[in-house]
């Protein structure tokens, strides 16, 4: 698989475009291959004309100076400074977005119009997004529920606000007292309960709060001045807050304790329904294997969940930004 290492560098990718004949034949740059749908879906819808390839670095083994192994994220803004439009990059935007008025990485990915973000911390963030998934849902198991997804998301998000806050200060002080991998220890658990897994969480935001708010009394005020500037000028709230977490937590957290249990219950139930159906043989055969057909794993279908499309302000600054590099490829929806 070709990386940055390889020949398929901006300029490559520029000369074979023109040499092949083929000038919308795009490289794109991503961290990991998990990460292609999600790019792949909304460039691909966005700019139709465009020939896609994508060139995921997860296979990358090489170490830094200090022996740390290299993300994909940092091979990428390696590079950035050099890409075009027949080469780009996709990166998730981790703290970066939230933190691009007080940190220069931030920065560096706002000013670079071939560097397309996520915005939200991941795109598992918003393949989350808490007003899709009740239809997520229905849609995966042809029944319905009384669990309001979307409830429990948004009570989680109310509970973790005032600690993502802490986390994204602390963060850009360079302090490591609640670093976003921390979040794993917030929101993960074996809690199949709504209400038990999301007492468990306010308990264990409400134990960090009480550390840090002792250990930094000298500067609540300053991170009091952050959440005010992050509300204003981002947008950031407590009703949006977990799409600012770090979504590898927040993306487990809702599969194994929440959707998945809640999932496989209403397909056991579905099933007994055709089963116990007035059917003849063929036609009960018939239905049974159309409807096994939704029966892959909740991880892999929550992963192509993009429902988030026209219900966050994050879709459309995403496709302003890839507007902004085709300007005549645009597909308004």
């Amino acid at each position: 698989m070709a990386t940055l290492i390889s020949a398929y560098n901006p300029s490559y990718s520029e000369n074979a475009s023109i040499l092949t004949g083929n000038p919308n034949r795009v490289i794109v740059e991503i961290e990991d291959s998990i990460d292609k749908g999600f790019w792949e879906d909304i460039l691909k819808e966005q700019c139709p004309s465009k020939d896609f390839h994508f060139n995921p670095y997860h296979t990358v083994l090489d170490d830094d100076d200090k022996g740390n192994r290299i993300k994909g994220k940092t091979r990428i803004l390696k590079i950035a400074d050099q890409m075009n439009d027949w080469h780009i990059g996709c990166i998730d935007s981790d703290y970066d977005w939230i933190l691009s008025d007080y940190c220069d990485k931030g920065k560096t990915i706002n000013d670079n119009k071939y560097l397309l973000q996520t915005y939200a911390y991941s795109f598992e963030n918003l393949v989350c997004l808490s007003s899709t998934l009740n239809d997520f849902c229905q849609e995966t198991t042809e029944e319905s529920t009384d669990v309001d997804f979307n409830d429990y998301v948004q009570r989680v998000s109310e509970v973790i606000y005032p600690l993502l806050i802490w986390s994204v200060y602390l963060y850009s002080k360079g302090n490591h007292d609640f670093t976003p991998t921390a979040w794993h220890d917030v929101l993960i658990n074996t809690l199949k309960d709504t209400k038990a897994s999301l007492a468990l969480i306010e308990e264990r935001v409400k134990a960090k709060l009480d550390e840090l708010t002792t250990s930094y009394t000298s500067e609540i005020a300053e991170r009091n001045n952050m959440k005010e500037s992050l509300s204003k000028e981002k947008g950031i709230t407590k009703e949006n807050a977990y799409l600012f977490v770090r979504g590898h937590e927040l993306f487990d957290h809702l599969v194994n304790n929440i959707l998945k249990p809640i999932i496989d219950r209403l397909r056991t139930q579905h099933y007994r329904i055709i089963n116990e159906s007035d059917m003849d043989k063929d036609a009960l055969t018939i239905a049974l294997k159309e409807y096994s057909k939704k029966h892959e794993p909740v991880r892999d279908l929550l992963y192509k969940n993009y429902r988030y499309k026209g219900q966050t302000f994050i879709y459309d600054m995403i496709c302003e930004d890839v507007a902004k590099i085709w300007e005549n490829n645009r597909i308004i929806i």
